[in-house]
């Protein structure tokens, strides 16, 4: 039985393939991100460059600085 992914992580994913990136590498950080939920998906952003969040922002219709001070809000929870 696999673990449901978030629908965060389906749009980290979708941003990652609008990137261009290989499809062993977005299965590699589907696995990673699977049975996350979405607090903890957020936090797994921080690692993302600021390509692949200014992408992810722009998927998710809010500012790039809007997301990248709620991953930074989070991650010192």
């Amino acid at each position: 039985m696999s673990k449901q992914l978030d629908w965060l992580a389906e749009e980290v994913l979708d941003t990652f393939a609008g990137l261009g990136f290989d499809a062993p590498y977005i299965e590699d950080k589907r696995h990673t991100l699977a049975g996350k939920d979405r607090f903890a998906v957020l936090v797994w952003c921080n690692q993302l460059d600021l390509t692949c969040k200014k992408a992810l922002a722009e998927r998710l219709a809010v500012s790039a600085a809007d997301l990248s001070i709620t991953i930074k809000t989070l991650a010192k929870l």
